[in-house]
């Protein structure tokens, strides 16, 4: 096993093999080629990056607002035509109304007859039938 050992380490078995797959191996300028390749498409990116850097957090928020503010205005607006062209609710129900009798202002049942009911035993019996 030693005698196919170069002096650096490596396998001359599998260096051969492996020099098969190089593509420098039939063009011996292909490494340098692909870093200028690489280094040029990367540089506009990286030149965003290096002006991000010295970004601070005013001019974030500035750069948000420029989509951030006319999206809300559109939101708002679009929030004032459904109000508007909503049906009305009378004024004296609507005000009157908790949020968990707006959750079942449709339902003309009971939705959990047993579990709203005061008495406990019939509370405790309607979840000791559920499965866990």
């Amino acid at each position: 096993m030693k005698d196919d050992l170069d002096r650096e380490g490596r396998d001359m078995e599998v260096a051969s093999y492996l020099s098969l797959l190089d593509p420098a191996s039939s063009d011996p300028n292909y490494w340098m080629r692909f870093q200028s390749r690489v280094l040029r498409d990367a540089a506009p990116e990286l030149a965003r990056r290096r002006v991000m850097a010295d970004l601070t957090v005013g001019d974030v928020l500035t750069a948000w607002s420029r989509t951030l503010v006319p999206a809300a205005v559109l939101a708002a607006a679009m929030a004032g035509l459904i109000a508007v062209r909503s049906p009305a609710v009378s004024g004296p129900v609507a005000v009157e109304m908790g949020v968990e009798e707006l959750l079942v202002l449709g339902i003309d049942d009971d939705p959990i007859p047993v579990a709203l009911e005061s008495d406990e035993s019939a509370a405790t019996l309607a979840f000791a039938g559920d499965r866990f």
